[in-house]
């Protein structure tokens, strides 16, 4: 995990008071050494309580599934500090497992979207994000918009 000197995030973070964080320049020690399309790869970690959802017969436990999928990719952000490197235009990241493979692709700059696409025998899985963040002094506002759909395959 990175280590910073408060100091130094202070005299970073007292210009952007206000502002939507992607519209600003950061330090690149500011960083995660991997790319925003990366971390929306990083949904699928749970990928197989879908599968779990899809062989499920009961509709409220299979609803109860896909919620519990929706809320475990919150997981792999649980204490980190760095931001990831916003992609270029037309930027695409893909992972391939032996259950799934997901697409992602920056898909406009200006707003910054990212769109994905997953896909396995049980499920598809796909939607865009478009993130907005403001650094408010003592907080930070996320607003996570986007469409996001989970399709299960019986």
């Amino acid at each position: 995990m990175l280590q910073w000197n408060d100091r130094n995030i202070m005299s970073v973070l007292k210009n952007c008071l206000g502002k939507e964080l992607s519209k600003v320049t950061m330090p690149v020690t500011l960083n995660e050494p991997l790319s925003f399309l990366q971390r929306v790869c990083e949904y699928m970690e749970y990928a197989e309580i879908l599968n779990k959802a899809n062989k499920e017969e009961d509709p409220a436990d299979r609803m109860k599934l896909v919620a519990t999928f929706a809320v475990s990719a919150l997981a792999s952000n649980w204490e980190r500090v760095g931001k990831p490197f916003n992609p270029l235009l037309g930027e695409t990241y893909e992972l391939q497992r032996n259950d799934f493979k997901i697409l992602c692709e920056q898909v406009s700059h200006h707003p910054p979207i990212s769109a994905f696409h997953a896909e396995s025998s049980n499920y598809k899985f796909y939607g865009s994000i478009n993130p907005k963040i403001k650094f408010m002094g003592k907080s930070i506002n996320i607003q996570p918009k986007g469409m996001v759909t989970v399709e299960l395959t019986r």
